[in-house]
């Protein structure tokens, strides 16, 4: 039946229920995956402010002295701080066994090497290492450290 056909009566309610048919789709469609989205983005923000917040609060530990060692309970903490200091962006940190951490981080592979020296001085050891390179030194790595 087509629509002319009708009378105004129904005409302006099918008019009505179309309008408010494509009302719901837009906010289906549109808008509340960019409110989704947002929220999302403003959270992540939230968690990096507070993991940067937590990283300031760490306690500092007497880097740069040769010989210097750490415990292994205090190993996660100077892995997560010293990195930010070297300027490598820490992805993954997972303690396996007491002593033993599993990480995954990338940056430049001069400051990769840098820090992994600066390790091996407070008594950390690199168990096993999967490194990426791409041409411009930026390197993503995979590694499996311990205390000595």
């Amino acid at each position: 039946m087509p629509f002319r056909n009708l009378s105004e009566r129904e005409r302006l309610a099918l008019s009505l229920l179309a309008l408010l048919l494509g009302l719901v789709l837009t906010w289906t469609l549109l808008w509340q995956p960019q409110r989704a989205a947002l929220q999302d983005a403003e959270r992540q923000y939230r968690d990096e402010l507070q993991l940067a917040a937590d990283l300031q609060r760490m306690p500092a530990t007497s880097g740069g002295q040769h010989g210097t060692t750490i415990n292994s309970g205090d190993l996660p903490g100077l892995l997560a701080r010293t990195s930010a200091e070297a300027n490598l962006n820490l992805e993954r940190l997972d303690n396996e066994q007491q002593g033993r951490v599993n990480l995954g981080l990338s940056g430049s592979l001069d400051d990769l090497l840098a820090w992994l020296q600066q390790l091996g001085e407070q008594g950390v050891e690199v168990i096993s290492a999967n490194l990426e390179v791409n041409p411009m030194a930026h390197v993503r790595a995979r590694l499996v450290l311990e205390v000595r």
